[in-house]
Parts: C-alpha cells; sequence; structure tokens
C-alpha cells in the first residue's frame, strides 16, 4: 500500500512538473496570438482576427489536448511528402482557392505532426522545442511590430507610403521561379522545425 501511493505520488508530482514546464511558452504564445488577433480586429480584417483567436484558443488548450508529436513519422515519409506538397503549391495559383486550401492542409499537418505529447508521457515542450518557440517567438513579434508600425504610418500619414512585409515579398514570389524558391524554403524551414521541436 505504502509503495502505491508513492508511486501514485511519484506521477501526481511528473504531471505537476510537466504542467509547469507547459504554463510559460502556453501563456506567452497566446499572449501573441491574442495581441495579433487584436491588431487584426483594428484592422478590420475579420478573417484573420478568427484565425489568429482560434490559433490562440489551439494553443491554450495544447496542454489538455494532447496527440502524438512528429517522432512517430520517420524521416524519409516527411521528406517525400514535403517533396509533393513543394511540387503541388508551386503549381498553383499565388491567390487561388485551391493555393488557400493547400497552405491550410499544410499546417494543419505540421500542428498534427509537432503537437506536444501528453505530459504524462514527459513529451511536452522538449528543450528543443522550448529553444524554437522562443527564436520564433522573437521573429514573429519583430514582424508583428513592423507590419503595426506600418499600419499607424499609413493611418497618420496617407499620403505616405507604407510597406507591409507582403508588399516587399510581393515583386520576389510575384514569377513561376521565385514562388518556387519561396514554397521550397518555407517547406524547408517547417520541415526543420517538426524535426528539431521533437528533440530533448
Amino acid at each position: 500500500m505504502g509503495m502505491h501511493s508513492e508511486a501514485e505520488a511519484g506521477e501526481q508530482g511528473g504531471h505537476r512538473a510537466a504542467r509547469r514546464a507547459l504554463r510559460w511558452p502556453v501563456l506567452c504564445w497566446t499572449v501573441i496570438l491574442l495581441l495579433i488577433g487584436t491588431v487584426q480586429i483594428v484592422r478590420a480584417e475579420w478573417f484573420d482576427a478568427v484565425l489568429f483567436f482560434a490559433a490562440a484558443a489551439l494553443v491554450a488548450a495544447s496542454a489538455w489536448l494532447p496527440l502524438p508529436g512528429g517522432g512517430r513519422i520517420s524521416r524519409g515519409a516527411l521528406l517525400t511528402g514535403t517533396v509533393l506538397a513543394a511540387g503541388a503549391l508551386a503549381l498553383l495559383p499565388r491567390h487561388g482557392v485551391w493555393m488557400g486550401i493547400g497552405v491550410g492542409l499544410v499546417g494543419v499537418a505540421a500542428i498534427a505532426l509537432s503537437w506536444p505529447g501528453a505530459p504524462s508521457r514527459g513529451a511536452a515542450w522538449t528543450t528543443g522545442l522550448r529553444r524554437l518557440a522562443v527564436g520564433w517567438a522573437a521573429i514573429l513579434v519583430a514582424g508583428c511590430l513592423w507590419e503595426l508600425a506600418q499600419f499607424i504610418v499609413g493611418r497618420l500619414h496617407p499620403e505616405q507610403p507604407s510597406y507591409a512585409l507582403s508588399d516587399l515579398l510581393d515583386p520576389l514570389i510575384d514569377t513561376p521561379v521565385g514562388k518556387a524558391a519561396f514554397v521550397a524554403a518555407w517547406l524547408a524551414a517547417g520541415l526543420f522545425l517538426v524535426r528539431r521541436g521533437g528533440r530533448r
């Protein structure tokens, strides 16, 4: 009986430690996504606002909705899927419905493959995943601050040009070669994140 109680206490302690490990990364990313969604409301971009608020809810729920992580998928299968996705997206029209569906499917696959495991399995928020979260949070916040600054400039001085990140990228990816290169770089970065995030 004593040994059973000690085992239960150890298991509960492990669950509490896992929840503590989840708390700050989840909180930070949830706040970041909520702030981005709020800015989209100010910009009257309702679809983007719903998208970011949904992402915030999904991140906040990550501690209670465990799914298998990307470690169960072989490197060859990931590479094959990435190459096929790159070929399909490179051939689709940039602003078409099918491009939106394709990008959405890639996002769903990335979430499913990199979702943190159940706290009881001790697989949530590995050291590699925490480092990636910090690095990409910094990049995301910097990009959002740039977009916000350009939005404010456009409102205060409409006669002056403002340059959103999409406006800066448009000339580079408005050609078949540029679009293919961007798709390849984007998917390669995503593949790296899925593979790297699962390491300890």
